[in-house]
């Protein structure tokens, strides 16, 4: 059986009041230098992080109290870490200085640290997820690498929705994967952001199946968090993630268009409530009304055509079990991001140590820079 990829945990509820800050900043020592606004160290801290290490990357999410973050030259000299890292803000903002560029990050827009470079910030409460890539890997795909540092791509554009949808669902999905697929991921992942964050035209070719991608599954992201809106229809989508009604058809042709799509998800939808004993008591109609259904008769005959059984059948029928999660073993981010270092393979090699010739013959090098 493969094994699994490593997934760490760490929360501050699990200690003592007296260690949680000294356990917090031996945490992310290698990265940030942390301290508390008021000056004092707040004995009951709350912070949170979970990760997954992909091999040549990692995928965290944080939660914490709002405070300082440094990353002065002598914890760059002292750690020698040269990542970068592509944060994710949920909840909260972040204001800070990067070389010349002074910010704010809020919620939805991505922010982009070059962990070879100064800066500090201050941080509200925040929730986010950081996508961490070590410059050897990424730089080499980019047009202007050096220029990065501090650069946030806001929550409205079009290509900060996409490579959030999929830096959050690397942290959502990645815990249950084994090593192979995670390797896998890391390898479109690495052309997914660097078709985002300026891509150097020569890799053009190889860049834009990942896009193409990662933008379907934005959209089916969306999707499925709007099912209940009435508002869902292929103009709003077109509109939302700036694309022609065309290009929305040729994502989705598979699923014979994204009307078909949206149609087999609402579907699903009202199946999983309809197996659900906790919305046994409401009626059909009810069930099908929310999710989009003119009525209570054509929902039956469409419902019926998907899944052979009509609602009511459906209703009668065994619960699926669902799937638990396992436990995870604790460690700390700063051995991980020190691990990155090690790992990164030379330009040449792709995560999977697969010489770039041979990847290049398949169809998937990512060696050359790329879209």
């Amino acid at each position: 059986m493969e094994q699994m990829l490593p997934v760490a945990a760490f929360t501050t509820a699990d200690l003592l009041p007296q260690t949680r800050y000294e356990a917090w900043r031996n945490l992310i020592r290698a990265v940030f230098e942390p301290s508390p606004p008021t000056g004092n160290h707040p004995p009951d801290l709350r912070a949170t992080v979970r990760s997954v290490h992909l091999g040549p990357m990692m995928v965290a999410r944080a939660a914490a109290e709002a405070q300082y973050f440094t990353r002065s030259r002598h914890l760059i000299e002292a750690e020698g870490l040269d990542h970068f890292l592509i944060q994710v803000y949920s909840r909260g903002a972040c204001e800070g200085t990067y070389g010349q560029r002074h910010n704010i990050t809020r919620p939805g827009d991505i922010k982009i640290i070059d962990m070879a470079r100064t800066f500090h910030s201050l941080n509200t409460d925040f929730d986010n997820v950081t996508l961490t890539v070590p410059r050897t890997l990424l730089a080499p795909l980019l047009a202007r690498p050096d220029d990065l540092h501090g650069m946030i791509l806001p929550r409205a554009a079009p290509v900060a929705r996409i490579l959030a949808s999929h830096v959050r669902g690397l942290m959502a999905h990645t815990t249950s994967l084994g090593i192979s697929q995670g390797a896998m991921l890391a390898a479109a992942t690495l052309r997914l952001v660097a078709a985002c964050l300026g891509p150097n035209p020569r890799a053009r070719d190889e860049i834009l199946p990942s896009q193409i991608t990662a933008t379907r599954q934005a959209v089916r992201d969306f999707i499925d968090q709007h099912l209940a809106s009435p508002l869902l229809e292929p103009d709003m989508l077109a509109r939302r993630f700036n694309m022609s009604r065309a290009h929305l058809y040729r994502l989705f042709e598979e699923e014979q268009g994204v009307v078909a799509y949206i149609r087999a998800r609402r579907l699903r939808r009202c199946l999983l409530a309809l197996t659900d004993a906790t919305q046994a008591g409401r009626a059909i109609g009810e069930i099908a009304l929310s999710y989009g259904f003119n009525s209570e008769a054509h929902f039956s005959r469409v419902f019926r055509r998907a899944f052979g059984a009509t609602p009511s059948e459906a209703r009668a029928g065994a619960l699926r079990p669902v799937p638990g999660s396992g436990d995870s073993q604790q460690t700390f981010i700063s051995d991980w991001m020190r691990a990155l270092q090690q790992s990164a393979d030379p330009p040449g090699t792709l995560a999977t140590g697969a010489p770039a010739e041979r990847l290049e013959a398949d169809g998937q090098s990512v060696q050359r820079p790329q879209c």
